[in-house]
This record gives structure tokens, sequence and C-alpha cells, in this order.
């Protein structure tokens, strides 16, 4: 399934992830939202698919709580898609998340899944759930696995299991959410990621920019050539 997206800058064509080890803000490409507080996002697919454990960035200001750093994420990042459960009593479980790890701007599962526009499906746990493209991540689990939500309040703190879900998540400036896989139950903390990279523009988008430029000169040429400038 092609996830599709609407034009905004620094979103559309892929660029390949870096191996640098990151684990500080400083070190975080790929950054949503604006405001003055800040925290990261890791995700580790515990897959043996390198780069296994990526990291972005969230700015918020005012309140937030985790599944709004979550789902703001993988609605800005075209190559993230994630299956959630739907909102109730204990808020929103996280079932499955995918990344189009080799760039090809084509992701899909299967069992298939509906995504949405932003790369967010809200269905049901199907533990047999894979990507057709065995270069891409997914991993999907909840009676054979499942997503460990891991916390810390800065870069230096060690990682802690969290005892409640994102949505009663309170993010504070300067904290870290972490998503590790645990296959058969056997969890571990994230391990050390590297920053997601930020999609080059498409070359569709830098030819309709160069068109608006090229409009922009032709008008205020016309204008001179009036006498109106």
């Amino acid at each position: 399934m092609l996830k599709l997206r609407s034009l905004a800058p620094a979103l559309a064509c892929w660029l390949t992830v870096s191996s640098a080890s990151a684990a500080s803000f400083d070190d975080i490409q790929f950054w949503v939202g604006s405001g003055t507080n800040q925290a990261g996002l890791v995700l580790d697919w515990n897959d043996g698919k390198s780069a296994e454990s990526l990291m972005w960035g969230y700015r918020w200001d005012g309140s937030a709580q985790g599944i709004d750093m979550f789902h703001a994420i993988v609605s800005a990042d075209p190559r993230l898609f994630a299956n959630v459960s739907p909102s109730g009593e204990f808020g929103v479980s996280v079932y499955g998340i995918g990344y189009d790890l080799d760039g090809d701007n084509v992701f899909d599962v299967s069992p298939p899944l509906s995504f949405d526009s932003g790369g967010w499906s809200v269905g049901s746990p199907d533990d047999t759930r894979g990507p057709t493209d065995s270069a891409d991540h997914w991993q999907e689990g909840w009676f054979a696995g499942f997503w460990g939500y891991n916390l810390r309040s800065s870069s230096s703190d060690p990682w802690t299991g969290a005892f409640f879900g994102p949505s009663d998540r309170a993010l504070s400036d300067g904290a870290w959410d972490g998503y590790s896989f645990a296959p058969n139950f056997n969890f571990t903390d994230p391990s050390e990621p590297v920053p997601a990279a930020v999609p080059e523009p498409t070359t569709f988008g830098l030819c309709f920019v160069a068109g608006l430029v090229l409009i922009g000169r032709r008008i205020q040429k016309r204008r001179a050539d009036v006498g109106l400038i």
C-alpha cells in the first residue's frame, strides 16, 4: 500500500537511515510539531534488520500525552505505519508498528490493514501479520508478543517499564518514550537508536516550487515593463 501525504516541508521521497549512533536530542534529525517543550521517541523492532532501532523528536506547548507524540510522528513520517486499538476506557493500545525500511515508497502487510493517509489503522491485533516486503519493518502482537512501553525522564536516565499506556502518559520537557517489541514476551529495553532520516522533497515537489518561483519572476518582470515597479 502506498502511503500518501499532503505536500509538506521535507516530506516525500527518502534518505537512507544514518548508521551513526545517537541517543540525544542533538542527534535527532526528524522533528515533528512546534513549541518550547521537546521529547524523544525510540522504536526498536528487535527483528535483526538494520537499523532496527530508530529515533524521532516531538515539540509542543502546553500539555501532551505519549499517544499524542506517537500519533503525530506516525502521521508525519511517510515511512511509518501503526495498528492500534480503538480508544476505550484504558486509552489506546499499540498492536503493530511498521517502517518502510528500504525506502521504496511502498508498504503493505499481510493479512492486510486499511491505513489512512497518515499511516494509522484502528483495528484488532493479529500475531501472524507481517510485512509483504521482507526488507521492511513490521512487528505486531498481543497474545504471542507485544510492544513494551518504556519511559525515561532524560537522555541520561535508564529506561523503566511503564505500568500504563501512552494515553495516560503525561509528557514532560526532556522526556523519552520507547517502544521495544518483545517476541514471546521476552521484554528488553530499546537498544541504542540511530536517527530516522528526514525525507527529501520529491522531484514533483521541487518542480512545483521552481514553477512558483518562475511565475513570480514573470509577474515581477511584467509589472516592471508596465512601470508598476
